[in-house]
């Protein structure tokens, strides 16, 4: 997750405060010259499926806040799967159509990567 330098304490916070109200540890480091925040969640001893949810809970709630905070799903690392549904969010339909004709362009046969991020 990456957001504005000036944010990250703000996003900090909101981190700490999931963390307290899913009942999981977060543990997070960054990087203060850029914004992007590398944030862990621990599973420790929760069953599968309350482990899926609140996953899933602390995914939408982090990803929809640094978009809200001026931020991105990722700065540094690239989407990958478990962030390709946030893209959208985070950048908007001009952006990703933008993303798909400079996909098309270089790739007219969709045979780099198919079925991955844009297609």
């Amino acid at each position: 997750v990456v957001v504005p330098r000036s944010k990250i304490v703000d996003f900090a916070k909101c981190i700490n405060g999931l963390a307290c109200r899913l009942g999981i540890r977060i543990p997070y480091f960054g990087h203060a010259g850029d914004g992007n925040m590398h944030v862990y969640f621990c599973r420790d001893n929760l069953k599968e499926d309350d482990w899926e949810k609140r996953l899933q809970e602390a995914f939408d709630f982090l990803y929809s806040k640094a978009a809200e905070l001026g931020g991105m799903v990722s700065g540094e690392h690239g989407i990958g799967f478990a962030k390709k549904k946030y893209l959208a969010k985070s950048l908007g339909f001009n952006q990703m159509e933008l993303m798909r004709r400079i996909k098309q362009a270089f790739d007219p046969n969709g045979i780099l990567n198919p079925h991955k991020i844009v297609t």
